[in-house]
């Protein structure tokens, strides 16, 4: 049997909603959210899902459980899913941030970008990340992984042999379902991203980390 992977970006949180940088900040969905959890719950419900795996963060967590709702499945959770780490960004808005991290859009409109005090680092989220993935990856069936944008955008980075760290964003919407198969030589193809086809023009961006 192969591998299928279906990564699903949580709902609208009410971080995303305040234009909060989240990061590892654990904020619960907001109403639209939460509308968006059942209009994918009921799209997936008849994938063929074997298990769900979500990140523990409560974004995730809230978004897993109702999905799972329409499966008839018990959500586990891996911290491999996490987001990225912001340090002490974590949970600010971006004026809270210019005004407490000197230089930061300075540095940006440069090109660079900048590195606030506790982050996890790219390279070491990556890593994370690819970990994460070859051990979901090795289960054979259908997996739904309800996670963040920086995880599902690492894995495509990952999967297409993409460098993550110099690499460009992928767009990962809230809800959104990007697909993951295993080739008959069992390595992952990329097979759609972004998909909001599902939430019927409910679908929102918001994603700011």
């Amino acid at each position: 049997m192969a591998t299928r992977l279906l990564l699903l970006r949580h709902g609208e949180s009410e971080g995303n909603a305040a234009r909060i940088l989240q990061g590892r900040f654990d904020s619960p969905l907001s109403d639209t959210g939460r509308a968006q959890a059942h209009l994918t719950g009921s799209a997936l419900a008849g994938e063929g899902i074997d298990r769900i795996i979500a990140s523990p963060l409560l974004r995730a967590a809230e978004t897993a459980e109702v999905v799972a709702s329409y499966l008839e499945l018990e959500p586990a959770h891996h911290e491999g899913l996490l987001e990225y780490d912001m340090g002490a960004a974590s949970g600010k808005t971006w004026p809270e941030i210019r005004d407490e991290f000197a230089g930061v859009f300075e540095k940006l409109a440069e090109g660079e970008r900048p590195t606030f005090p506790g982050e996890e680092g790219r390279r070491n989220f990556a890593g994370r990340v690819a970990a994460t993935l070859r051990e979901v990856a090795s289960s054979e069936g259908t997996t739904l992984l309800v996670t963040h944008g920086g995880v599902i955008g690492a894995m495509c980075h990952l999967t297409m042999g993409m460098d993550y760290v110099t690499g460009s964003r992928f767009s990962v919407s809230n809800c959104s379902i990007t697909e993951l198969r295993s080739s008959p030589g069992g390595t992952l193809i990329l097979r759609r991203t972004n998909d909001v086809c599902h939430l019927l023009g409910n679908e929102t961006q918001l994603d700011l980390g």
